[in-house]
């Protein structure tokens, strides 16, 4: 058993015991208000049930189970060292939570068997009960570890080989007993004041696995090191003692994760980690919103296509190539709202362009149309792209898809934009579709990508609906 995988019985520890703590919570708050609230006989039998267990059964069967994922969405079980009153907060935060579900639990069986005063306690009781069974666990879990303390030995004596010494020292496991340091080939002991022991080279590996007792091995080596180090791997692996690598020592820009391709082990880099499980939730919400969307806005498409072919000859749709997820080209869906002969007059407008950088865009542009400016400025040329949407090549939110020209004058770190399928909204969109900076503009989107989440598109979808009444459209 390595330190990091000591932690998984200790876990589950906790979590069994946080769930015997709800579920003892809820009944002792049930206690307290039929016995000192009420001054009635526990447990009270209410009308129309059989027992007492069955007015709160649905709750005591649901409750052991809530609680410790509420608790976990704080990083409750994780193996870090926090003040108490950090525990304090997470526990009455889950506690406001567990109120809001057995509210909805009162209005979705019988209101008369979840007292508004049974809700109150239990909110309160149940996180002191989990505060009082974390502390016994704590302890209990502090004992193992440090009945299965383990022995550590650190090649390297940098200032990653110094930042790994204090983590094992100030582990919530109980502290690691590090050995010493070894330094590697192109390092000396001028680090010694920070690291404690060296003990020699990498080279007297061998011989301390064959005379001191060492249970885990960490080399805490650069890139460029990892040739000389590979070998002192095998022979760990050779005498049946963990090595670790610090996977900072094969950095790029982001820290790799290790993949299983068919039993092949590859070491994946990607700037941004995405659950895929959460991706298919976005597609899954794409498919239903623009289904509904192209539904409900039928018949306004309809009208917008007659006035279309109404006020200028030409086509109702305009038809372009975008630039989508990683490169990929598809053809972009609008109503037209310019002259037919627009792409070829783009040259001439290029003076009123409002943006700097590979991007053209103007409000006073002299190709719309009358009807087309009225389209834009409630963003209804857009709505054909739900068909884009729908088909896998657009997303509801999302960066704005480029045109291939603009990409193609893209500096390498804007390029990042790509990464993550092209929307119908962003949030530029949302701040009015005011004239920014480009690189302001890229920054944005790359925000948007580097803090996705289900609950950011969610905000993103909630403001464009005001943004795009108020006609601040372009």
């Amino acid at each position: 058993m390595t330190i990091s995988s000591a932690w998984r019985p200790i876990r589950m520890m906790l979590v069994c015991g946080d769930a015997v703590a709800a579920a003892g919570g809820y009944v002792l708050a049930d206690y307290a208000r039929t016995r000192w609230w009420l001054g009635t006989q526990w447990p009270e039998v209410l009308a129309g049930y059989d027992s007492p267990f069955a007015v709160h059964y649905w709750v005591l069967l649901v409750l052991p189970w809530l609680w410790p994922l509420l608790l976990s969405r704080s990083g409750w079980y994780e193996p870090r060292s926090r003040r108490a009153r950090w525990y304090v907060g997470a526990a009455l935060a889950a506690g406001i939570i567990q109120a809001l579900v057995l509210a909805a639990l009162a209005l979705f069986l019988r209101r008369e068997a979840f007292p508004r005063m049974q809700i109150v306690l239990a909110s309160a009781v149940v996180p002191a009960t989990t505060l009082v069974t974390r502390s016994i666990t704590g302890l209990a879990g502090r004992w193992l570890a440090e009945r299965s303390r383990r022995h550590v030995l650190i090649v390297g004596c940098g200032r990653d080989a110094v930042r790994l010494r204090r983590i094992l020292r100030a582990s919530p496991l109980g502290r690691s007993s590090v050995v010493g340091h070894l330094t590697l080939p192109d390092e000396d002991d001028r680090h010694s004041r920070t690291t404690g022991a060296i003990l020699g080279d990498v080279s007297r590996l061998a011989t301390l696995l064959d005379e001191q007792v060492i249970d885990e091995v960490f080399f805490a080596a650069r890139v460029e090191q990892m040739p000389a180090v590979l070998p002192y791997v095998r022979l760990c692996e050779e005498v049946g003692v963990t090595a670790h690598v610090l996977a900072e020592s094969m950095v790029c820009h982001s820290p790799p994760r290790l993949e299983d391709l068919h039993g092949v082990p590859l070491l994946a880099y990607a700037p941004v980690r995405h659950a895929p499980e959460l991706l298919a939730i976005k597609r899954a919400v794409d498919l239903f919103l623009a289904a509904v969307g192209i539904i409900v806005t039928g018949p306004i498409m309809l009208l917008c296509a007659a006035l279309i072919r109404a006020s200028s000859p030409g086509s109702i749709l305009f038809r372009q190539e975008r630039t989508g997820l990683n490169g990929r080209r598809f053809r972009m869906l609008k109503f037209r709202t310019m002259r037919p002969d627009a792409e070829s007059l783009r040259k001439q407008v290029a003076h009123l362009n409002e943006f700097d950088g590979p991007v053209f865009k103007s409000r006073s542009d002299p190709r719309v149309t009358a009807v087309g400016a009225a389209l834009r400025r409630y963003s209804l040329d857009e709505l054909p792209q739900l068909f884009n949407v729908l088909r896998g090549d657009m997303s509801i939110v999302g960066p704005r898809p480029p045109l291939p020209e603009e990409v193609a004058r893209y500096d390498r770190w804007q390029r990042r934009r790509l990464s993550m399928r092209p929307g119908l909204t962003c949030l530029w969109q949302i701040r009015g579709r005011r004239p920014v900076p480009f690189d302001d503009w890229m920054r944005l989107d790359l925000f948007y990508i580097d803090h996705w989440s289900l609950r950011l598109d969610f905000a993103i979808m909630l403001r464009t609906v005001p943004t795009v009444l108020s006609g601040t459209g372009t």
